[in-house]
């Protein structure tokens, strides 16, 4: 009781001045007399303006909160969303490798690509296979649509493939329909170039290129591209033979190490 004295007499006038708001507002409101009805209705009228504008506040501050957690929820299943459909853009192209390898008699083995060098025309990827998963120095490399390349450096759990678009990469080929031969190199870009055809060679725009299979380390049939352009024109005994590699190599994620020799079947 003694507290509360001391309350009450520490905020007399506090209490007071609200005291005498609440009795005045009380009397303003019961008044009938014309102009105090007059000046209720003013004061009802700026009463609700405020209060239509806290609300106003109110709402917007809410609104404001719910607009940055769907910002953020927003974030997370665009995140979600790309995770989504990454792992499906994988598994696609697991499929494609996995039909390849039911296409085949040969032992292979998956590898993800971790890494590239590219200086000048010198072209290699880095995979994450090794000595580990029993590959070896010039095994070749492949993925559904063909050839990649070799292996030329291989260490415990990582080696380094040479891509076919490496200046100093060679390879004995063929054009499937006619049987025409010669020799498949880089020639400009990812462009390459089948040299040494004879000008009387049967090849067209369109022929799909693939590896003869007379080198000790490709086997036949391995598609390599088709042929892009076909130039007669020259003064020496052979025709140009420009090839678009099957392989699109700027997009090489997963391949395939062939490890076990035997007989391939024809991918087409």
């Amino acid at each position: 009781m003694r507290r509360f004295s001391e309350w009450f007499i520490s905020r007399k006038e506090n209490l007071t001045l609200v005291t005498a708001l609440l009795l005045s507002v009380a009397l303003l409101i019961s008044n009938e007399n014309p102009p105090l009805r007059v000046l209720r209705v003013w004061s009802l009228e700026g009463f609700g303006l405020i209060l239509e504008r806290v609300s106003f506040l109110t709402q917007w501050k809410a609104l404001r909160q719910e607009n940055q957690l769907l910002r953020v929820k927003s974030a997370e299943l665009l995140v979600e969303n790309s995770a989504l459909r990454e792992a499906a853009a994988e598994n696609l192209r697991l499929r494609q490798l996995l039909g390849l390898k039911y296409a085949v008699t040969w032992d292979l083995v998956a590898a993800k690509v971790i890494g590239r060098e590219a200086r000048g025309a010198v072209n290699s990827i880095i995979l994450a296979v090794g000595k580990r998963d029993s590959v070896d120095k010039n095994m070749v490399v492949v993925t559904a649509d063909g050839l990649v390349g070799k292996l030329i450096s291989v260490a415990q759990n990582y080696s380094t493939c040479q891509l076919m678009t490496d200046r100093n990469f060679r390879i004995s080929a063929m054009v499937q329909r006619s049987r025409a031969t010669g020799i498949v190199r880089w020639w400009s870009g990812s462009q390459l170039q089948m040299v040494d055809v004879v000008k009387r060679a049967d090849v067209k725009a369109g022929d799909l290129v693939v590896t003869s299979g007379v080198s000790p380390i490709f086997p036949g049939g391995l598609p390599l591209g088709h042929v892009s352009e076909v130039d007669r024109e020259s003064q020496d005994m052979f025709t140009r033979v420009l090839v678009a590699p099957a392989v699109d190599f700027s997009l090489l994620e997963e391949v395939f190490v062939i490890r076990k020799r035997s007989t391939l079947t024809d991918l087409n």
